[in-house]
């Protein structure tokens, strides 16, 4: 219509950066003692694509063996932010993230952040300021 302004929407896609794990020093090259039965803290830096920064999404990467043995007597488990794979592979950890990043938009980075923080801990999930 005449005299109505055009307005561009840009959407802020996630961008996954690198993995780290304080219980797996070399997530890439090193494994759990049993990679069937295993859970580690994996920690995704993420930011926006083609800019700047990144902060950190919390995963607890398990396999089905070892949420059955954490199941208590009452028989369930309530979970937020896991991940969970059949075996240890960095490959598969890499690519989950990554596809979860690529499929999550925001019209910001912080409405982009607070999607992934459905799947992943997001170290200013919480945050006031």
């Amino acid at each position: 219509m005449a005299g109505e302004r055009a307005h561009r929407h840009t959407l802020v896609i996630p961008e996954l950066r690198r993995l780290h794990s304080p219980d797996l020093l070399d997530l890439e090259h090193s494994f759990p003692s049993d990679p069937e039965n295993f859970c580690i803290l994996v920690q995704a830096m993420i930011g926006p694509r083609g800019g700047e920064g990144e902060e950190s999404f919390d995963f607890i990467v398990c396999t089905p063996k070892w949420l059955i043995k954490k199941i208590p007597a009452n028989g369930y488990l309530l979970g937020r932010h896991y991940l969970i794979v059949l075996h240890y592979e960095y490959a598969v950890v890499f690519d989950a993230i990554s596809k979860l990043c690529g499929r999550t938009h925001g019209s910001s980075w912080h409405d982009a952040a607070q999607r992934l923080a459905r799947f992943g801990g997001w170290e200013f999930e919480d945050y006031q300021g």
